[in-house]
């Protein structure tokens, strides 16, 4: 009885051990921002120098658990819903609000390309 109470110990950690790595995985060093793209066009986004910037995940990225970031359109859908700011307005309260704190880009055309 102890053999099996150990073994589905063993095998309920690694299940969650190997989904712990899964959520960990690296976002991709850039990709093109288009959910949004109406008038504007996409905006290329280069993740890697952006998390080198940033002290931590959550400046731009809110999750429910650490470690559990999603992308912005998990949650902010494309028109606004209760008290959520629309996916447009989230992107840009984010980018710009950063980008004037820190002198960098902050014309429309600067990252929309």
């Amino acid at each position: 009885m102890k053999k099996i109470i150990v073994l589905t110990a063993l095998a309920v950690a690694i299940v969650f051990g190997l989904g712990g790595l899964a959520v960990a995985a690296a976002p991709p060093d850039k990709i093109d921002i288009k959910e949004i793209q109406k008038m504007k066009g996409p905006v290329p986004f280069d993740h890697k120098k952006h998390t080198g910037l940033a002290k931590d995940c959550k400046e731009c990225h809110h999750a429910d658990q650490p470690g559990k970031e999603q992308k912005c359109s998990a949650c902010h859908k494309d028109k606004a819903v209760d008290k959520m700011l629309s996916l447009k307005d989230a992107f840009h309260k984010t980018c710009k609000d950063c980008h004037a704190k820190k002198s960098a880009p902050n014309k429309c055309n600067d990252c929309h390309k």
